[in-house]
């Protein structure tokens, strides 16, 4: 896979990752994660990608959460991908219908697998509450 595929495929599963969140798709999350992939929220003990199912699940119960990404930097290396993006996410609970932007910075290590890129770790930070 030449070197601008490769960045496409790599924005098109930050495109799917946010698509299931957005859609609150827990069930879909470990599946865009190696087997091996971690989630490492700001705030919050790290995750392994099998455990965002139930997690998430207990989240969506009391929030709706809309993201989106901005890829900034996709550098490729062999069978990796670090890519530097930010976010703009709104937090809305459900009970009393309060909703929380932020934004956040976001950096992702991504692995090949076969010919599809995967989550092999996530994190992100938030640089502040608009």
């Amino acid at each position: 896979m030449q070197a601008h595929s490769q960045t496409q495929a790599a924005q098109q599963l930050l495109a799917q990752y946010a698509e299931a969140l957005n859609a609150a798709n827990t069930s879909l999350l470990p599946a865009l994660y190696t087997a091996d992939g971690v989630f490492m929220a700001d705030g919050v003990a790290s995750l392994p990608a099998g455990a965002l199912p139930g997690k998430g699940a207990r989240f969506f119960a009391t929030s709706r959460l809309h993201i989106r990404y901005a890829v900034e930097e996709v550098s490729v290396g062999g069978e990796y991908a670090f890519v530097q993006a930010s976010a703009r996410t709104a937090t809305t609970n459900l009970a009393t219908g309060q909703e929380v932007t932020r934004t956040s910075r976001d950096f992702f290590v991504l692995r090949q697998e076969g010919q599809d890129w995967k989550i092999y770790r996530y994190l992100f930070n938030s640089v502040r509450q608009d």
